[in-house]
């Protein structure tokens, strides 16, 4: 790789996904697999030069971007719940999902251009978290459900901070949520989801249980949207 040398590390972060494909087709220098797209958070770089450092392979994958993510992120801000904590009505989906499954936490996920929001947990924080770190990104990019049974010994997230360090994940199932634009598509926002601190496995009588209680607080997301929606346009707080 001419005077670099072969064990110097190269990470490279474009704007958008259309600067990332011309660096990549311009460069002769810099392999692929050191281009990164937007958002990257602090985490994830200090992972890859901690484990490049220890020549041995970084088993934290980002979940990519998808395709209609400007029309997505449109539809994520017309919802009108990005300000919106802990709604009573999806509290009570996520406490029975929560005592149903008998997990750690239950969350109710929405998906943000660079962190993911917890707008309704239990048994855990409502907090922001970079989006490079959330189980949840896989889902909205998946567009499908998301299946961890041991976050230790699956490659795309061994090394992610939130499975390394505090909450110690080690279990996830996520479900999307879908949510209709004003542009008359429906776009994946978010999750509905389980997490635990150990490995767990899921059959599926259980799956068919996530994906009613999913709908239901996919119901429940739109009753109170809509409600949000109404407030604004009166000026007023909805909740």
């Amino acid at each position: 790789m001419g005077e670099w040398g072969e064990d110097t590390l190269f990470l490279v972060v474009a704007k958008n996904q259309d600067d990332l494909e011309m660096g990549q087709a311009e460069s002769n220098v810099i392999p692929k697999e050191s281009w990164l797209v937007e958002p990257v958070s602090v985490a994830y770089i200090r992972t890859r030069v901690r484990m490049s450092l220890l020549r041995a392979p970084c088993k934290w994958v980002r979940a990519s971007i998808p395709a209609n993510e400007e029309a997505r992120l449109v539809a994520l801000k017309e919802s009108c719940m990005m300000d919106v904590n802990q709604p009573e009505g999806l509290k009570r989906i996520t406490r029975v999902a929560r005592q149903l499954f008998d997990v750690g936490a239950a969350c109710f996920t929405l998906l943000a251009k660079d962190h993911v929001k917890l707008i309704s947990a239990e048994g855990l924080d409502c907090i922001n978290i970079p989006r490079d770190a959330a189980m949840c990104a896989h889902v909205v990019s998946d567009q499908d459900f998301t299946l961890v049974a041991d976050a230790l010994e699956d490659d795309r997230f061994a090394d992610n901070p939130l499975v390394q360090g505090a909450p110690y994940l080690r279990f996830y199932a996520g479900m999307p949520i879908w949510s209709k634009a004003k542009d008359g598509q429906s776009y994946i926002i978010g999750s509905f989801c389980l997490l635990d601190q150990k490995p767990r496995e899921f059959n599926t009588e259980q799956l068919r249980s996530l994906q009613d209680l999913a709908s239901l607080a996919r119901e429940e997301f739109g009753a109170i949207s809509a409600e949000a929606q109404r407030a604004r346009c009166l000026g007023v707080s909805s909740l």
